[in-house]
């Protein structure tokens, strides 16, 4: 009987092995079971809002590619592709899913979108084109607008070339160089609606307006171009710009529409440029005095010649404005002559100076050269004195001196220079034929003699025997 004991523990031992064995089995068995029974659903989320549940990925990849065939047929040449959704997997031993109610949710949430190129200045959302190709020439073509297209080739093909390899510039020649925009530029790839994507043209016409929409004005009654560019802090220049076609003497009239956009670049493009300019570099003028030449005569001795410099300036522009223009290096080619000219100051009491005197004592002019009651007027008249004297107006000789019709008392003298001057209506005069006088000397007292309406001066002044206006002589 002792040994009964130790044996049946050891069988006891043999059957809670046995039966841990058996036990791990099974618990294994029913871990892979579970595992097996999980189901995977896809929630879905557009913009951090749930759209619903679906068991299977390929029901939202149809949502999307119907989308886009539906939208591919209006934007063919666009990159579409659709907002992004958020995805997340979970398995679950009781799936709880609605493929139906998410795929109609997502037919009416989601929106199909382009993949584009986002033009920014200044880091600000300006545009949007279909590709980078498209927004890299509405940039180029910007620039031609202010630069001739010759010149941007011109200045592209040396930009590898360093400043000390550059030829020399040729007399009247000038070269880019740098081009730039005044606002920083940069190109980002972002998704946006298709009816963002703009044209390059519109790119273009964008970037110059500040604006794609012109504003129209319809003409109303009274209007002329003046008013109108007045009324839109317009300059009468800036509104016929607007209006290609158009220039000051276009008649307008109610009904017609204007185009009144004020312009507001988004940026400006700028230039510097260096030029080789050959400019002239005027005489200076040096008067001599000869006291052997008679007052009022003068003479030349020496012809006046330009001279002639090269200027290398460099220049800034922006939108084809220049701002600013610096000299950076001047050489003269040809040194200027003096022009030179010999004045008489040699006084000949019966000779002229040159220089006509007011005929009266102050006054004023009431009547001008002209056309006057169907007649040509000859002077001027010289009405309400401070005192009636009538002076010389400048030395010379008395010719004639006398009542002479409808001049009335009437005086003329010769200045022996090719001018003569004519006083009449005077009422009393005080010199005789063949007398010498002198410049402001007193020949007389106004009046109104002959054809008269009033005490005045006539006055007229002839050179060479022709009548010219008397203004241009006092």
């Amino acid at each position: 009987m002792g040994n009964v004991l130790p044996q049946s523990k050891s069988l006891f031992k043999n059957i809670t092995i046995c039966l841990s064995l058996a036990t791990a089995v099974t618990v294994g068995a029913n871990s892979v079971a579970a595992e097996d029974s999980l189901t995977t659903v896809y929630h879905v989320y557009l913009d951090s809002e749930y759209m619903g549940s679906v068991n299977d990925q390929t029901v939202i990849d149809d949502v999307t590619k119907t989308k886009i065939t539906n939208k591919n047929k209006t934007y063919e040449d666009l990159r579409l592709t659709v907002e992004d959704l958020e995805i997340i997997p979970e398995k679950m031993f009781r799936p709880v899913y609605n493929n139906d109610l998410t795929v109609s949710k997502l037919m009416q949430e989601l929106d199909v979108v382009v993949e584009a190129t986002e033009l920014t200045l200044n880091g600000e959302p300006i545009a949007y084109f279909k590709d980078n190709e498209d927004a890299q020439a509405v940039l180029e073509q910007y620039k031609q607008l202010y630069i001739p297209e010759s010149d941007l080739v011109e200045w592209n093909d040396i930009q590898s070339i360093t400043s000390e390899e550059l030829p020399a510039l040729k007399e009247n020649e000038s070269r880019l160089l740098d081009v730039s925009l005044t606002e920083k530029v940069s190109l980002e790839e972002e998704k946006v609606s298709p009816k963002k994507i703009l044209t390059v043209e519109q790119g273009v016409n964008l970037l110059k307006k500040g604006t794609l929409a012109d504003a129209k004005y319809e003409v109303e009654e009274q209007d002329v171009l003046g008013s109108i560019a007045k009324k839109h802090e317009l300059t009468l220049k800036q509104l016929l710009e607007l209006n290609p076609g158009m220039s000051e003497d276009t008649l307008i009239k109610p009904g017609d529409l204007l185009n009144v956009t004020v312009f507001k670049p988004y940026t400006k493009v700028k230039v510097t440029e260096e030029e080789l300019k050959k400019e002239s570099i005027a005489f200076e003028t040096e008067i001599k005095e000869d006291s052997s030449l008679p007052k009022g005569e003068k003479k030349t001795t020496q012809e006046g010649q330009n001279g002639e410099k090269l200027i290398h300036y460099v220049i800034e522009k922006e939108n084809g404005t220049e701002i600013s223009r610096t000299t950076k290096e001047e050489n003269v080619v040809k040194e200027p002559v003096k022009e030179v000219i010999v004045k008489g100051t040699k006084v000949i009491p019966s000779r002229g100076t040159g220089s006509l005197a007011w005929p009266a004592v102050g006054g004023y002019v009431s009547s001008h050269l002209g056309q006057r009651w169907g007649k040509l007027h000859k002077g001027i008249d010289i009405a309400r004195p401070s005192d009636r004297t009538i002076k010389a107006a400048d030395n010379g000789t008395v010719v004639s001196a006398g009542y002479d019709g409808g001049y009335g008392n009437k005086v003329v003298i010769n200045h022996n220079n090719g001018i003569k001057t004519v006083y009449a209506h005077l009422d009393s005069i005080s010199v005789t034929v063949g007398q010498v006088v002198s410049q402001g000397q007193k020949i007389g007292v106004m009046g109104k003699t002959g054809n008269s309406t009033g005490v005045h001066l006539h006055f007229e002044v002839y050179e060479n025997g022709n009548l010219k206006n008397p203004m241009d002589y006092l």
